[in-house]
């Protein structure tokens, strides 16, 4: 998601072994540039939130919906697992324009070519609701915007996250993305038993995330990256969590904090960090 009051633009890329994907043009930034789309979106978002072996109704944000490998994905395993009777996924971005470079160049990515109708309506519309022969129901909900702002303009509009794939872009190139405020305000419009997973393995956002209240562990690597991270509401629901050797790196690091965090909100990730449950687990 760009700050660019014109939104986002993307030109078809490849990734580092010949797989099909897009560039974002203001950032340079090949999205799922290790592994392709689809198959980041289901290895980090699909199965580190276990979605497939739910059995309730789930809601899922999708930040930053970039050219939307991760509502694909995430629908497809409520195709699969049909003991979720209802799957509303809340998409967040500046504009439509990744899931139209798409639908434009649909013939390159055959994971989505069974949901070309979808992707048709997601573009026309900005709320879809339907039913599978099953009786089972899929809604999706578009919120434009740059994030920051509509997590508070929309307030109370949209349920609360079961799942949080926060999929925006690194936070060298959009760092008022990943500070501890949002992450904060985040946490806020989150079910307990909840989880929240990105591909970001930065010391800056795992500490910020801390410091929200979240307990945080390591995900599985995205691609030849480091390990991503998933953050929780309570320590039994991360597999791997930060051990309390993670503050030795946390201060050794030169990017303790994301650019933009203020001193107030600096002084509060260090103080959280200090005293954090994670490191005292009862």
């Amino acid at each position: 998601m760009s700050v660019n009051k014109q939104g986002n633009q993307y030109v078809l890329a490849e990734t580092a072994s010949g797989i099909p994907t897009f560039k974002h043009i203001e950032t340079n930034e090949i999205l799922h540039g290790q592994v392709g789309p689809y198959e980041e979106a289901y290895n980090l978002y699909v199965k580190s939130s276990s979605i497939e072996n739910f059995a309730q109704n789930i809601v899922i944000y999708d930040l930053g919906m970039g050219c939307g490998a991760q509502i694909i994905a995430m629908y497809n395993a409520f195709l699969k697992n049909k003991k979720i009777p209802k799957l509303t996924i809340v998409s967040f971005d500046l504009e439509k324009q990744g899931l139209i470079a798409l639908l434009k160049n649909i013939q390159l990515f055959p994971y989505a070519f069974e949901f070309e109708i979808l992707l048709k309506k997601c573009i026309e519309q900005n709320h879809i609701s339907h039913f599978l022969d099953d009786g089972r129901e899929f809604e999706w909900i578009f919120i434009e915007g740059d994030f920051v702002k509509t997590i508070k303009i929309f307030e109370g509009k949209f349920p609360f996250a079961d799942i949080v794939c926060y999929d925006f872009f690194s936070p060298a190139s959009h760092p008022h993305l990943w500070t501890y405020e949002v992450f904060l305000n985040l946490k806020n419009h989150m079910n307990p038993k909840s989880k929240l997973i990105t591909y970001s393995s930065a010391t800056c956002v795992r500490a910020a995330m801390l410091a929200a209240g979240f307990f945080v562990g390591f995900g599985p690597l995205s691609g030849k990256k480091a390990k991503s991270t998933i953050a929780a509401s309570s320590l039994n629901l991360l597999e791997e969590p930060l051990p309390l050797s993670w503050q030795t790196t946390f201060y050794r690091s030169g990017a303790k904090f994301c650019s933009v965090e203020s001193e107030v909100s600096q002084q509060t990730i260090l103080e959280a960090l200090n005293s954090h449950p994670q490191w005292f687990p009862i």
